[in-house]
């Protein structure tokens, strides 16, 4: 009997010292860090406003892996993202790996340490474990789940009870949605100018400041955010957003050339060249009207009065309607059709839309047609006053609605002298 108990309490110290070294053998690294990764914008469209990633680091189990929320890369995805439906996830790739892309097109990133604790960490690096395993793709837009957006809405997921705390940003993330799409394209009017056009009433929204907080906007205040509890604002609950020192981890060597082509320049030209083309034409059918009065019969000058000047259209003006209505059919899709955020309520189908062609198409021939001039003469001198107080009415599109209005008018002139 003292036999079998001596066996059972060497079976109980056995089993707790086996147990000790199990438990020993899964406690948790304590050498976790997060930090924000900044990369610099491409020259390519998608990538013109910069890139930000997370990196989280275990060095004790060699681990340092980058986190990062992106369209899926592929034309069709691409075009879904104007449908309002493009698939949108987060990735994680090794460091390295990430980086090897920005070193090849010279793009600069900095790593920006996060002052998170181990716990933090642990449970962020937990929640983007999940999110790349899951299969589920999340809705990606331009203003509310983009790259930077998804970075900052995963830090607030595990800093419960506190708050990031920005200080020293500019209008363009501080303003309305418009503002934003111009900060960001600054040196590339031709994309600020895309985007703003395809704003729609959402463009003069504030939104969440969350939603813009762009790679290039954030990192000259970076330094200067700070966390704080969300019960307690005093300084010494307050503690920097930042810790320790940035590391460059890719020297910036692209260079962004200066295009002298810039949208105001181009349709200024197209308003230039409208304004000649109407002085040729005015001339060409005063010496018409001239020749035709001295050499034609009485009868024969009536029916010429009697005709529609409008039958037939030369090349500037097909070229002016044939890109006033691709224009306006995709803006009138995005606003309309599609579910792109942002999209809706479009002033600029006011401008921009089908509807000029499609009445010269179909009743260019009736005698009424030439009262529709006058009318949508008056419809783009509204757009053209709008610019005093709509944001989304800029100066390169009033100077090609100057160019219709001056043609529409010229057409108006000759209607007149030939009645």
């Amino acid at each position: 009997m003292k036999r079998r108990f001596l066996y059972f309490l060497l079976f109980i110290f056995h089993f707790s010292f086996l147990l000790a070294q199990q438990t020993d053998a899964f406690v948790p690294p304590t050498d976790l860090t997060t930090s924000l990764l900044i990369c610099q914008p491409g020259r390519t469209f998608y990538s013109g406003f910069g890139h930000c990633a997370l990196r989280l680091q275990c060095p004790s189990r060699g681990l340092d892996v980058t986190f990062t929320y992106a369209l899926d890369d592929n034309l069709a995805n691409r075009i879904a993202m104007f449908r309002g439906n493009g698939a949108g996830r987060y990735s994680s790739v090794k460091t390295e790996a990430f980086l090897e892309e920005y070193v090849r097109d010279g793009r600069g990133v900095v790593d920006y340490p996060i002052n998170i604790s181990v716990e933090q960490t642990r449970a962020l690096w937990q929640i983007l474990d999940g999110e790349n395993a899951s299969p589920r793709y999340r809705q990606y837009n331009f203003l509310h789940t983009n790259c930077s957006s998804m970075c900052f809405y995963a830090l607030e997921r595990v800093m419960k009870g506190e708050q990031i705390v920005w200080n020293g940003l500019t209008d363009g993330c501080t303003g309305t949605y418009r503002n934003f799409v111009w900060h960001v394209s600054a040196g590339r009017p031709w994309t600020g100018l895309f985007w703003s056009t395809i704003l729609g009433s959402t463009g003069e929204q504030k939104g969440q400041l969350e939603d813009k907080l762009a790679p290039m906007l954030i990192e000259p205040v970076i330094t200067q955010a700070t966390i704080q509890s969300k019960t307690d604002k005093t300084q010494a609950s307050t503690r920097p957003f930042i810790e320790g020192e940035p590391t460059r981890l890719v020297d910036h060597t692209l260079t962004y050339p200066h295009n002298p082509i810039t949208p105001t320049v181009v349709f200024g030209l197209i308003l230039a060249i409208a304004v000649v083309v109407s002085l040729l034409k005015l001339k060409r059918s005063t010496s018409r009207q001239v020749n035709k009065s001295t050499s034609l019969r009485v009868e024969g000058a009536k029916k010429i009065r009697n005709e529609v000047p409008t039958s037939r259209m030369g090349l500037f003006d097909a070229l002016l309607l044939a890109f006033q209505s691709l224009v306006g059919l995709f803006i009138f899709y995005l606003s309309c059709l599609s579910h792109m955020v942002g999209a809706a309520h479009n002033w600029n189908l006011l401008l921009f839309n089908p509807l000029p062609l499609l009445l010269w198409l179909c009743f260019r021939h009736r005698k009424w047609y030439p009262k529709v001039y006058p009318l949508y003469a008056a419809v783009i001198l509204l757009y053209i006053v709008s610019w005093a107080w709509q944001p989304t009415v800029t100066l390169p599109l009033v100077l090609f609605a100057l160019a219709l209005l001056v043609r529409i008018a010229t057409k108006i002139y000759k209607v007149k002298k030939n009645s």
